[in-house]
C-alpha cells in the first residue's frame, strides 16, 4: 500500500477529536519520511573534487561542458582546452556578466554579484544593453557588457540573447550557449575547425583555441593577459586533461572498458541518477557478467554481500592498506570515510575503481557522482576512511 492510500485510509476510518489529533500525528510522520528523503537524497551531491583545478558549482558546470562536447565527440585533449579558455574567461560561470568601458556604472553593480547566479542586476544589466544599442555596436566612450561562459561581447552577446529567445530558452543556460556557439555565433564555423583537429596534448589545444578561436592571429602573435594570461592557460588545460584522464589507460583488467566511458554519466540501475554506484557495478558487470548488490549501501558495503563476490571468483580485502591496491580493484569508501580532501557521503559512503597505483601513497581513481560524470582523480590514499578493496578473478 502506497503513502496516499495509507493517508486517505487513517483519514476516513477515524473520527472524532481523538481521530484528528492521530491523523494529524500521521501526516506528521509521512511529512517527516518525506523531508527526510529528500535530505539523503540532496546529501549524495558530494563531488569527487580529486585534482580538479575548481571545486563546488564550478566543477558541476565543467562537467556539464564535459557532457555537451562529449556530444560532438570531442577529444579530451579538446575539452581540456575549451575549459582552460572559459576558466579564465568567466571561471565556467554561464551567468557572468562583466562591464566593458568604464562609463558611468561602478564595478560594484557588477562585480560583486553572485557568481552561478543569474541576479537581477545582471538581468538588468544585459536588457539594457539590448534596448540601448540592439546591434551591439557601443561606442569607445560607452558602456558595453560581455557575457556568458564564453565572455560574449557586442553583436556576440545580442546574438546569444535574441538566438536564445528564438529557442525559447534563457541565455544564460549552458545548453543554450552551446547551441548558440555550434549555430549561429559568428564564431561557429573556428569552433567547428577546432573540434577536426586532432591535439597531442591539451596544451596543443588550449594553444590553437587562444591562437586561432579567441585572437584569430596565430599563438606566437596573440597578447597575453596579466598575471600570467598565456601559460596560464596552458597550465590550467593541462590540470583539466590529468582531472579527466589521470593516467586512466594504465592497467587493470577491464580498465579500458572505462576508458571509453571519461566524460560520460552512467545510470545503469536507473535510479537516482547517475551515482558512484554505477560505475563500479557496471565494471563488474563487464568483467563477470553479474551485478553486484549493494543492500547496505552504494559503497563501502559492498563487502557485507561476500557470496556474491566470492561466487564468482573475486577476493574480498577489508580494511586494506595502500600495499594491498593493485589496479583494477573496486575500492569502497566507509560513510563519512575520508577519501582526500573530502569525505564520502554520510549513508552510502563511495566507491570507485583503482586506475594506477603510483606509490608515495598516491593512486589514480576512476569516479563519478555528486553531478560529475565518469573521470578520474589521484589521491592520496586514507586507510581509516577505506571499508574494503575487491578484487576480480585473474
Amino acid at each position: 500500500m502506497n503513502k496516499r492510500k495509507i493517508m486517505m485510509w487513517v483519514i476516513t476510518s477515524i473520527t472524532g477529536w481523538s481521530g484528528f489529533f492521530i491523523t494529524a500525528l500521521v501526516m506528521l510522520v509521512f511529512l517527516f519520511l518525506g523531508m527526510a528523503s529528500l535530505k539523503n537524497n540532496a546529501s549524495n551531491n558530494v563531488i569527487p573534487e580529486g585534482n580538479a583545478p575548481v571545486s563546488g558549482q564550478a566543477l558541476v558546470n565543467a562537467m556539464a561542458i564535459v557532457s555537451e562536447m562529449k556530444k560532438e565527440n570531442a577529444s579530451l585533449q579538446q575539452i581540456a582546452g575549451t575549459l582552460s579558455n572559459w576558466d579564465a574567461e568567466s571561471g565556467g560561470d554561464p551567468t557572468s556578466v562583466q562591464k566593458r568601458n568604464w562609463g558611468t556604472i561602478t564595478m560594484a553593480d557588477l562585480y560583486n554579484q553572485p557568481a552561478f547566479v543569474i541576479s537581477d542586476t545582471k538581468k538588468a544589466a544585459i536588457n539594457w544593453f539590448v534596448l540601448t544599442y540592439p546591434n551591439g555596436n557601443y561606442p569607445a566612450d560607452g558602456i558595453g557588457y560581455a557575457g556568458g561562459m564564453m565572455q560574449w561581447d557586442g553583436p556576440r552577446l545580442i546574438g546569444l540573447i535574441h538566438y536564445a529567445k528564438k529557442i525559447n530558452k534563457d541565455w544564460w543556460r549552458i545548453d543554450t550557449q552551446f547551441e548558440y556557439l555550434r549555430n549561429a555565433d559568428s564564431y561557429a564555423p573556428s569552433y567547428k575547425k577546432y573540434l577536426t583537429q586532432s591535439f597531442k596534448t591539451a596544451t596543443d589545444a588550449a594553444k590553437w583555441w587562444y591562437g586561432n578561436l579567441e585572437y584569430s592571429v596565430g599563438w606566437d602573435n596573440a597578447p597575453s593577459a596579466g598575471n600570467d594570461g598565456k601559460e596560464k592557460h596552458l597550465r590550467t588545460a593541462e590540470q583539466w586533461y590529468n582531472y579527466l584522464s589521470g593516467g586512466s589507460s594504465s592497467g587493470g583488467q577491464g580498465l579500458s572498458v572505462l576508458d571509453k566511458l571519461l566524460g560520460q554519466s552512467l545510470d545503469i540501475d536507473d535510479a537516482y541518477g547517475a551515482q558512484c554506484y554505477d560505475l563500479s557495478a557496471y565494471y563488474v558487470e563487464s568483467i563477470s557478467h553479474f551485478r553486484p548488490l549493494a543492500p547496505n549501501g552504494a559503497s563501502g558495503l559492498f563487502a557485507n554481500s561476500p557470496e556474491q563476490w566470492t561466487s564468482h571468483q573475486w577476493t574480498i580485502i577489508k580494511q586494506p592498506k595502500y600495499t594491498d591496491l593493485k589496479a583494477g580493484d573496486v575500492i569502497n569508501y566507509q560513510p563519512g570515510g575520508v577519501v582526500d580532501g573530502w569525505v564520502s557521503d554520510g549513508t552510502n559512503g563511495h566507491t570507485g575503481v583503482v586506475g594506477k597505483v603510483l606509490g608515495n601513497n598516491r593512486y589514480v581513481l576512476y569516479e563519478q557522482g555528486g553531478g560529475a560524470p565518469v573521470h578520474t582523480s589521484t589521491y592520496t590514499y586514507h586507510a581509516e576512511g577505506v571499508a574494503s578493496i575487491i578484487r576480480p578473478p585473474k
